[in-house]
């Protein structure tokens, strides 16, 4: 049985895909900081823009009418709701991906109601 990572939350447009976070991870070898925070604006500047990814929360809503609180990957450099960057180790260039799950909040809240 396939884990809620393997099932994408979207549809995307025709001709461009959504990854799923384990797709994600997998595919493009994200890194960030040492400390696992995000790197800022000053830390990417000088990568190509084929190497990063922008983290942003979606403002998607939930089957409950809320936010979904998930967090997104969109290739290159964004200003619009802007959490932070990653680079990955390999480039998203000749991809048509219009997004990517960086963190599902499910994901998390499942793992914590184990305790």
């Amino acid at each position: 049985m396939a884990d809620d990572n393997d099932k994408p939350l979207l549809h995307a447009p025709e001709g461009e895909r959504f990854l799923t976070e384990t797709e994600f991870w997998e595919e493009f070898v994200p890194t960030k900081k040492e400390s696992g925070d995000l790197l800022d604006f000053e830390d990417v500047k000088d990568t190509p823009p084929e190497n990063v990814w922008t983290i942003v929360e979606s403002g998607n809503v939930d089957e409950d009418g809320g936010d979904d609180e998930n967090w997104y990957a969109l290739p290159g450099f964004h200003r619009v709701n802007v959490i932070g960057y990653v680079t990955s180790v390999f480039p998203w260039t000749d991809l048509n991906i219009a997004e990517a799950i960086y963190f599902d909040a499910d994901d998390f809240k499942d793992e914590n109601d184990d305790d």
